[in-house]
């Protein structure tokens, strides 16, 4: 059986790193990811360290600009938060009008709602429960809330209209391992004052990195694969990955922190349209839809709003790639993502597919991973994906 590779989580890497830096613990975080995200947070995190005057350029990392927002405005100093042109179409106001409520002293350079940002740091300190639209990102209450235990009288954050639920969960359950003291009642949220006491810890693996493994036997349609340090009690949102692949042939089996992966064609399910809510998994999307491609089955995508706000606008770069390779995909007048089910095949090709990015790590992988079958399919940036998962195509070539 194949080992297929997978890098430790970066949402939890990145989460563990502010909480190591608030509580000015030295303990050791092992497995840390390697990915682009994570090192950057942490060279981030030393100069703020080093420094109570700098500008921080955070070029599309959505977490990383996020996390940062809140920690600087706690943080002594006068900084400046700025990033690549894509990152300043991505949204953060919510979040700034909720640090403003509670005191966090920020301004916009340029254009209203838009990076960058010039931030003064102070203490700051809520009086009143304060509510925090997470329609367009979770990370915005995340931020918040990593650093709640921080702010004067602690924090009570009503979060509205959530997207990806479980990674909100997946703060407040490190959040409480670390020592915070956290109390939820339906969507209302309090953390009361106080510090973290950070001690060693293992990152687990990267669920959302795991779907390519789940997503080449649906290619492939032969090998089977083993993906080593998965939790199956993890908190991370991909772990629907088992669920939903296995729809399309994929069979899951757990063993002491190991998955193994088979590809069974008498499992894949018999109806003929397949429908994925993937609100709380917005990550999965891009494999996902390769995946039902190429298993000719119909396939509707459901919440998918929130993917034009990634490190791309995922929907268009999909919906491009997928009619580069002769797909019939569009998106419906309920909103909905739809690939239908087509006898087009990318067998004994004539030319090559060139695949469009737009410096997508997730776009690249998941349109990449046809390699594995289709010599034609020609991606126009392979490097890109080393934001998240800079070992990726060893998992193609091997």
């Amino acid at each position: 059986m194949k080992e297929f590779l997978i890098p430790s989580s970066k949402s939890i890497s990145n989460r563990l790193l502010v909480i190591q830096y608030l509580s000015q613990s030295k303990a050791k975080i092992n497995n840390l990811s390697l990915a682009q995200d994570t090192i950057l947070m942490q060279e981030l995190l030393s100069q703020i360290e080093n420094s109570s005057n700098e500008t921080l350029y955070c070029h599309n990392a959505g977490t990383v600009v996020r996390f940062l927002m809140s920690l600087l405005a706690i943080k002594d100093g006068t900084w400046i938060i700025d990033a690549h042109e894509r990152m300043k179409e991505r949204p953060i106001e919510d979040l700034v009008d909720s640090l403003k409520e509670i005191g966090a002293h920020i301004e916009y350079i340029g254009e209203k709602g838009k990076l960058p940002l010039k931030i003064k740091g102070q203490a700051l300190q809520s009086n009143n429960p304060i509510k925090i639209n997470s329609k367009l990102s979770s990370q915005f209450a995340s931020s918040l809330l990593l650093v709640s235990p921080y702010i004067k009288g602690g924090l009570e954050l009503e979060i509205d209209s959530p997207v990806s639920l479980p990674y909100i969960k997946m703060t407040l359950s490190l959040m409480r391992e670390y020592g915070a003291n956290v109390e939820e009642n339906k969507n209302r949220i309090r953390v009361e004052e106080g510090e973290y006491t950070f001690k060693e810890t293992t990152v687990e693996g990267d669920w959302s990195s795991a779907c390519f493994a789940f997503e080449k036997l649906c290619i492939s349609n032969k090998c089977n694969l083993l993906i080593k340090n998965l939790s199956i009690n993890s908190l991370q949102a991909d772990k629907i990955a088992m669920d939903y692949f296995s729809l399309l042939g994929v069979e899951s089996q757990f063993k002491d922190n190991n998955l193994s992966l088979s590809y069974n064609p008498q499992s894949i399910s018999k109806q003929e349209t397949l429908i994925f809510n993937i609100k709380d998994c917005p990550d999965i999307f891009p494999s996902l839809a390769i995946a039902g491609f190429v298993c000719n089955k119909t396939i509707i995508f459901e919440a998918v709003e929130n993917l034009k706000h990634k490190e791309s606008n995922r929907l268009k770069a999909v919906l491009e790639g997928l009619h580069a390779l002769g797909a019939k995909a569009e998106i419906d007048n309920k909103n909905r993502f739809v690939i239908k089910a087509n006898s087009q095949t990318l067998e004994n090709p004539k030319e090559n597919i060139i695949i469009k990015t737009y410096n997508d790590h997730r776009i690249s992988m998941a349109f990449g991973m046809l390699r594995v079958k289709y010599d034609n399919i020609i991606i126009d940036d392979y490097d890109c994906v080393s934001k998240s998962f800079p070992f990726f195509w060893l998992n193609v070539e091997n």
